[in-house]
């Protein structure tokens, strides 16, 4: 019998899977491809106002070229215009985005002209639009990525968008297509330095501009002088700025800063402050200028006087010229109130100018006429609206924000620092102030700018109060995040889809601004010596090269390096009875501080002092900044000492300083805590890692005492080395303290002997005010004597001998001098030994007695 064929089994599957696949095909050939998600907007800052996300990225290889417009290359707009345009051709900015894309990517793209771009190009060119202003601008990415603005600036910032899209890419080759359309909210977008009270090098503003462009601010203001120092040099007046050049700007300075600002599309305001804080130019030339002899203002000039004012506006017209920029600003802040009942200003009251705001305005509109004859427009500062000059002046609140309203609607185009309603609600950092007037992190990134044709901008203003010699990084780390605030929120107003915290995380993943220098922090020490002494023994007085010499009020020096401290707005008590000589004394509850303005140091670093609590308070501070703090009374504790992360937390030791005794605290920080040490010994360990603060010993939240020989090391010194810092520092034990004293003669009741041996650099021996005198120390046994130490009152020893004995009748002479002079003296290298020590005066240095705080003797 014959059957046909079974077919095989894989025959059988394929019979039945062709047709099915064949079905497939055809459904995929006439079914919709599913569509790719658009692009999620790039986290630029600040944030485009307008994003349309495309789909894949356009990259850039090395055929990619910037690709400039033949119509645009010359131009600088297609007839948009500002005050604050820049200069600067398409042409330009091509050449600028090309050095930068190479720094970001590490592609060299050439700058060509042609009217055809290729993919992976990128193509410049001017296009008319009114809805993009002056510094509005397209961006483009489809293969090709075009930026196209009205005006060359808008193609800069333009370029700026695509650098940071190519800083956010892990290649930094690539952006995600899609389309950016992005016009600024505000005009003016500025940062302002007070380059007078503490000078910034030619170097570190040029910088700083490249920091603003980055996040697309526009304005630098510079304020050249204040009581302290005028900065401007020109030979015409070589004696007013200080004679080191390289604490000054001559007009070649001002050029090479005003050549990077144009390159990153930044305008350059200088402020020339008058009429008040005007010592340098007060008294220039040994003229007196001021209100001195009229009123009791020497800093003041006579805004009155028509020869002042012919002189000084001839002083302001010898430097406008040095400044491309549209604008000039003329100061007029805090002129002393109490100048309104001067009799010699009131005299010149009239029925035209009743008052002493009306004075001052025609102080301005001269000032104004000789500004405008430059061909650029005045600027003043405001508190209120009670001075009203000519409205072509450009207004510079820094009063309340009802202030800046009041003045709008006079009809004057205005420029806030404030924010909110409160007395310092500014958007100021003036760290010689801490929080009382420096705007806290995420206040910029929380406001909102007041929607107002009028309402021309905002600045980010620093001062230099109390801050004469600080360091230049204390301020920019002060920048760094508000700065991009500010951008944020100048630029793009509307309500933030990013909390603050997303917000600061992608101003870090953008990383520094092409060309500008790391401000990378001094390396770690290994020699276990000091960077910063602070001894407290005499007053720093600055010379001309740095600073104008007259009227300074309390510095005093860092004995190692050059970050002095100053005591201006809330003066210590100096001098106070230290432990080695002067110290500086505070008092809780009052705002007395010796601001410094250090950079803080990141571990490792050590810090020690000598310190006398005398009473007990809350949340008291040694050393601090905004960020950091280290607490004598921790805030919440017992009196403990302490360190702080404000913003964060406080963080107690296990250790109190005890009342009325000098202590040697030593505060180690590596990157895994921080140790306490009181008297050279561990007393307790934190696993907290803080930066050494530096803004200020006593940060205006003072303890009740004093602080002494005050040391910072950028190292962290060990166990050995914390306990021979305090053997060096003390001598080891007081070999006189509390020991029986006898003495040629006392003068009266309150300075007895034993004052000189119990241990308090508060109270003191005096003698008759005759030759010879002398005070012996009984040290119990013959000890070998090395060093001693004498704290002299102001009525000192000129000629003294220290002299041993084991008798107290036969003396050997370990040290004698005919020139002392008061002070300290610390007698090192001495070789002897004896039961008695003692201090033999020959010659008094006044024509008072022999008078000793402390009398110190050591062995080896």
């Amino acid at each position: 019998m014959s059957r046909t064929p079974r077919p095989s089994p894989g025959r059988v599957r394929l019979r039945h899977v062709l047709p099915a696949l064949a079905a497939l095909v055809g459904a995929l050939l006439v079914a919709p491809a599913p569509a790719l998600a658009a692009n999620a907007e790039p986290a630029l800052v600040p944030s485009p106002r307008s994003w349309t996300g495309g789909t894949g990225s356009t990259v850039l290889t090395t055929a990619s070229r910037i690709v400039v417009d033949p119509a645009s290359s010359g131009l600088v707009t297609t007839g948009a215009d500002s005050e604050l345009l820049v200069e600067r051709t398409v042409a330009q900015v091509a050449a600028r985005l090309g050095a930068e894309i190479t720094e970001v990517t590490g592609l060299a793209l050439p700058v060509v002209t042609s009217a055809t771009a290729a993919a992976g190009d990128v193509r410049l060119a001017l296009a008319a639009d009114a809805g993009l202003g002056t510094e509005g601008y397209t961006l483009d990415a489809d293969g090709t990525v075009t930026i196209t603005a009205p005006t060359s600036t808008g193609v800069y910032y333009g370029g700026v968008s695509l650098l940071q899209m190519l800083r956010l890419d892990p290649a930094h080759a690539a952006v995600p297509n899609g389309e950016i359309r992005d016009v600024p909210a505000l005009a003016y977008r500025a940062e302002h330095f007070d380059v007078s009270r503490r000078y910034m090098s030619v170097a570190d503003l040029q910088d700083e501009i490249r920091r603003m462009a980055w996040h697309k601010l526009n304005v630098l203001q510079l304020m050249f002088n204040q009581a302290n120092a005028f900065r401007l040099y020109s030979p015409a007046y070589a004696g007013l700025a200080p004679t080191d050049p390289g604490q000054r700007y001559g007009q070649a300075d001002i050029a090479a800063i005003e050549a990077v600002a144009a390159e990153y599309h930044v305008t350059v305001v200088p402020e020339i402050q008058n009429p008040t804080k005007a010592q340098p130019i007060a008294v220039f030339n040994g003229v007196d200028r001021s209100l001195s002899a009229e009123c009791g203002d020497a800093s003041t000039l006579d805004f009155t006087d028509p020869a002042v004012g012919t002189w000084f506006n001839g002083l302001v017209g010898t430097f406008l010229p040095w400044f491309s920029g549209p604008y000039v600003h003329l100061g007029n802040d805090e002129v002393p109130a109490a100048l309104a009942t001067c009799d010699y200003l009131e005299a010149q009251y009239t029925t035209a100018t009743p008052t002493i705001a009306d004075l001052q305005e025609v102080w301005i509109e001269d000032l104004r006429q000789t500004v405008e004859a430059a061909g650029k427009r005045a600027m003043i500062w405001t508190l209120n609206t009670a001075i009203r000059p000519d409205t072509d002046v450009l207004i510079m609140n820094f009063g309340a924000t009802s202030a800046s309203a009041g003045m709008r609607a006079l009809g004057y185009d205005v420029i806030d620092t404030a924010y909110k309603t409160g007395a310092y609600d500014r958007f100021y950092i003036s760290p010689g102030d801490y929080e009382g007037k420096a705007v806290p992190r995420g206040d910029i990134y929380a406001w909102t700018p007041v929607t107002d044709v009028r309402n021309r901008g905002q600045v980010l203003a620093a001062w230099g109060d109390d801050l004469f010699f600080s360091e230049t990084g204390y301020y920019l780390d002060l920048f760094d995040g508000r700065r991009s605030e500010l951008a944020e929120r100048t630029w793009n107003p509307d309500p933030a889809t990013a909390t603050f915290a997303q917000f600061t995380a992608a101003v870090t993943a953008l990383g520094t601004a092409p060309g500008a220098a790391a401000r990378n922090r001094p390396a770690p020490t290994t020699d276990a010596e000091p960077v910063h002494t602070y001894s407290f023994e005499t007053p720093y007085v600055p010379t001309t090269a740095t600073h104008f010499p007259g009227g300074w009020n309390l510095s005093l020096a860092d004995g190692t390096g050059t970050l002095h401290g100053n005591g201006w707005l809330y003066r210590p008590v100096h001098p106070a009875a230290g432990y080695l000589g002067n110290g500086l004394g505070f008092t809780a509850g009052t705002t007395q501080t010796l601001n410094l303005g250090g950079r803080s140091v990141q571990a490792p670093w050590t810090v020690s002092a000598w310190i006398r609590r005398t009473a007990d308070s809350t949340n008291t501070v040694l050393l601090r900044d905004l960020d950091y703090g280290i607490k004598i009374e921790e805030y919440g504790s017992d009196h403990k000492v302490g360190l702080t992360k404000y913003g964060t937390g406080n963080y107690p030791f296990d250790y109190t300083v005890p009342l009325n005794t000098w202590t040697h605290l030593t505060l180690v920080g590596t990157t895994s805590g921080t140790t306490l040490y009181a008297n050279g010994t561990e007393v307790d360990s934190l696993p907290e890692v803080i930066h050494l603060p530096l803004g200020g010993i006593g940060g205006k939240r003072p303890f009740s005492g004093s602080v002494d020989e005050l040391a910072v090391y950028r190292q962290a010194l060990t166990p050995a080395q914390v306990a021979a810092l305090y053997t060096g520092a003390s001598g080891g034990p007081d070999l006189a303290l509390n020991r029986p004293v006898t003495v040629s003669s006392t003068y009266r009741v309150g300075v007895e002997p034993g004052k000189a041996v119990d241990g308090d650099p508060a109270t003191r021996w005096s003698s008759d005010r005759t030759d010879p005198q002398w005070i012996t120390v009984d040290l119990g046994s013959s000890r070998t004597v090395s060093r001693v130490r004498l704290n002299w009152e102001a009525a000192y020893g000129k000629a003294y001998e220290i002299q041993v004995s084991d008798d107290n009748a036969t003396w050997t002479t370990l040290y004698g001098t005919t020139t002392g002079d008061g002070a300290v003296d610390d007698l090192t290298g001495l070789s002897g030994s004896g039961r008695y020590v003692r201090v033999f005066g020959t010659q008094r240095g006044t024509v008072y007695g022999y008078s000793l705080w402390e009398v110190n003797v050591y062995g080896p």
